[in-house]
């Protein structure tokens, strides 16, 4: 397996060990793999967990030429320089970016869209405190899709790996009636799925779709946080697993 394959494997598994062992071997972090740079390859990978930031972070360490350093705060989670940049910056507040994501869209989203995203809540502190709307909403596609706000990012994210930023979120009251004209999840790949008509709660019950390959007891864990928070139900269903899918 050659060194661009291998650091895929690692990117793919989130495996700060991996990335360093092919970096050490000799593979720049500024490799162009296919016209991109190579650290698109990890900010793009489906896997969601808590490793995301320090793989990111190896590749800084080990020379990573990354020019927005407001975009690279976000995405290692660095609370402090991100702090530093936006006291120098104020109206850096309001950026937006388009990122090739495998789940729900990032299209002309906000900083603390990304947060929602990869769950770097130390950030998310840092941009409410400058005053980023909680419920800033991000951009459209070319069917009018999208506009949703930060915590449709957080709903449906595999083993419930951004439930720290849903905390967050709706502790600062984010908007649960908001409804949207509709959301093409993981677009342009196999699993690509258009959801009509949705908000946080009903975009969190569409994990029950095969192909969103959630687990029952983490999807109901979630809309039990939303339900409560919007209409203040402690309601928690009993059929969970579902007995007749398992029969």
């Amino acid at each position: 397996m050659d060194l661009i394959q291998k650091i895929k494997s690692a990117f793919e598994t989130h495996s700060p060990e991996g990335i360093k062992e092919c970096l050490d071997q000799g593979l720049s972090p500024n490799e162009i793999v296919d016209g991109r740079p190579l650290v698109d390859e990890l900010i793009n990978m489906y896997l969601r967990s808590p490793h995301f930031k320090i793989c990111m972070q190896t590749l800084v360490e080990k020379g990573l030429q990354f020019e927005d350093k407001i975009l690279l705060a976000v995405l290692t989670d660095d609370a402090v320089s991100l702090d530093q940049q936006l006291s120098a910056k104020q109206e850096a507040i309001h950026n937006k970016y388009t990122l090739q994501c495998t789940f729900t869209p990032l299209i002309d989203a906000s900083l603390l869209h990304l947060c929602a995203e990869y769950n770097h809540t130390a950030c998310a502190y840092i941009l409410l405190k400058h005053g980023v709307d909680i419920n800033t909403k991000a951009g459209l596609d070319e069917h009018g899709f999208g506009g949703q706000s930060p915590i449709f990012h957080t709903v449906n994210q595999h083993n419930n790996n951004s439930n720290e930023m849903l905390e967050l979120l709706l502790s600062h009251g984010a908007d649960l009636t908001l409804t949207v004209k509709g959301l093409i999840w993981g677009k342009g790949y196999d699993w690509e799925t258009f959801i009509p008509s949705v908000n946080p709660i009903s975009y969190a019950m569409m994990g029950l779709l095969l192909q969103f390959q959630r687990k029952e007891e983490q999807i109901y864990e979630v809309v039990s946080l939303l339900q409560k928070a919007r209409y203040g139900s402690e309601y928690k269903p009993g059929n969970v697993p579902n007995r007749y899918l398992n029969m």
